[in-house]
C-alpha cells in the first residue's frame, strides 16, 4: 500500500510505502497495568489501526535474538559514574565467531516514558525479524538506547510524565551530554564486543567507521536524533528522526526561530563539508506533520539539502505517513528509509 503525499516544504511527490506484514497486532503490547491507562482516545486509535492494517499472523522464517548490553557513563560532569543498559537485536545469521563478517549497526532511541525494553517484547521483535526478511535491507545490528539515567527508579513518574533524570537536554540541571554518552561511553564498547566495522576504540576510530552507523529515534527521541545530528555528526553518517521537531538545543517550552532552526541543523555540515550524510525524516501524526513539515520548509531553503532518494546525489527525504503518534510504527519507517541507507 503506497500513500502519496506532496508536501509544499518540498514541492515534490513522495511515497510511503506500508508493508503488511508489519502491521501490529497489539497483543500483548504493553502490560495490564499500563494499557489501563491508556486514554479511551487511544484506544480508539488503536481499533480503528486494527481494522484498517489487519495483522497477518505467522512466525518470521529466520529470526534474530537481543541481548542486554551492561555499560557505564561517567560525561555528565556531576563526579557520578552511572551503570547503564541498552538492548542489542541480533539479526539472524549473526555468528560471533564469523569475524570476516561484519554489520552496520542502527541506534534507535525511544519517545518520553519509554525504556529498551520496549522493542524486545515479543510482538515488537517480530516485527524486526520480519524487517530484515525484506529484501534490499540488509541485516543489521540494532542498540536500543535510553536517555534517561536509570529507568528502574521512578518507574511510575517515568512512565506517566517522562520527568525523571535524563542526558537529552530535558531535564532541569543535568547537563546535556547525552550525545557524549554514546560516542565516548556507548559506541566503542558495544561494537567491540560484537562484528563491526570498528578498528578500535580511540575517538579517531570511532569516527572512521562513520559510514556503518545509523542514529534514529523516534517523537522526544527523533529531538534526540536531530540534536545527535548537530552534535556527533562526525560519528554518523546516516539519520533517521520519526515523528518530531527539533528543539535546536533550546528548551522544549521555548520554541526556535526559523533562522535557529536553519543554523542549529546546518552548522556540522558547513563545519565538515567533506562528509557525506543522508537524513531520512519520517512523520505520522496530524499535530507531528504540521510542526515537523513546518520545519522541513526552512530546511528546504538553507541551500545544505538535496532532496531525493538517491544517496549518490541526494543527501535528506521526507515523507508522511498515515498512522498517529507511537513508537511501534519505527518498523514501518524502518521499511521505508533503510533501503537508501548505507548505500553511499
Amino acid at each position: 500500500m503506497e500513500r502519496r503525499t506532496t508536501p509544499a516544504a518540498l514541492g515534490m511527490e513522495v511515497v510511503f510505502q506500508e508493508n503488511p506484514l508489519l502491521n501490529l497486532s497489539f497483543e500483548g503490547f504493553v502490560d495490564p497495568e499500563r494499557e489501563a491507562q491508556m486514554p479511551p482516545e487511544f484506544k480508539e486509535r488503536i481499533e480503528n489501526y486494527k481494522k484498517e492494517h489487519p495483522f497477518v499472523p505467522g512466525e518470521a522464517e529466520k529470526t534474530g535474538h537481543f541481548e542486554r548490553f551492561d555499560y557505564t557513563t561517567t560525561v555528565y560532569e556531576d563526579g557520578v559514574t552511572y551503570p547503564k543498559y541498552c538492548n542489542v537485536y541480533l539479526p539472524a545469521g549473526y555468528d560471533p565467531e564469523d569475524k570476516e563478517k561484519k554489520y552496520n549497526v542502527i541506534y534507535f532511541q525511544h519517545g518520553n516514558t519509554g525504556d529498551p525494553d520496549f522493542f524486545p517484547t515479543p510482538g515488537m521483535k517480530l516485527m524486526l525479524d520480519r524487517l530484515y526478511m525484506e529484501q534490499g535491507i540488509d541485516p543489521c545490528i540494532m542498540v536500543f538506547t535510553t536517555y534517561y539515567f536509570d529507568v528502574t527508579k521512578d518507574v511510575e513518574e517515568r512512565r506517566r510524565t517522562g520527568n525523571v533524570p535524563a542526558g537529552d537536554g530535558n531535564y532541569p540541571g543535568v547537563k546535556a551530554n547525552f550525545y557524549r554518552e554514546i560516542t565516548e561511553d556507548l559506541i566503542p564498547a558495544v561494537e567491540s564486543k560484537y562484528n563491526t566495522y570498528l578498528a578500535g576504540t580511540d575517538p579517531e576510530s570511532v569516527k572512521k567507521a562513520r559510514d556503518h552507523r545509523l542514529f534514529s529515534g523516534y517523537s522526544r527521541g527523533c529531538v534526540a536524533t536531530w540534536y545527535m545530528i548537530h552534535n556527533a555528526f562526525e560519528y554518523f553518517r546516516y539519520f533517521i528522526p520519526m515523528s518530531c521537531i527539533t528543539t535546536a538545543g533550546k528548551s522544549i517550552q521555548d520554541p526556535p526561530t526559523d533562522a535557529e532552526i536553519a543554523a542549529y541543523l546546518t552548522a556540522p555540515m558547513k563545519a565538515h563539508p567533506e562528509l557525506p550524510f543522508f537524513i531520512y525524516a519520517l512523520n505520522g501524526g496530524e499535530n507531528d506533520i504540521k510542526n515537523m513539515a513546518a520545519q522541513m520548509r526552512v530546511l528546504v531553503d538553507t541551500g545544505v539539502f538535496s532532496f531525493g532518494q538517491d544517496p549518490e546525489k541526494n543527501n535528506f527525504y521526507y515523507a508522511e505517513s498515515g498512522y498517529f503518534h507511537g513508537d511501534m510504527f519505527a518498523p514501518q519507517y524502518y521499511f521505508n528509509a533503510l533501503p537508501v541507507m548505507f548505500r553511499g
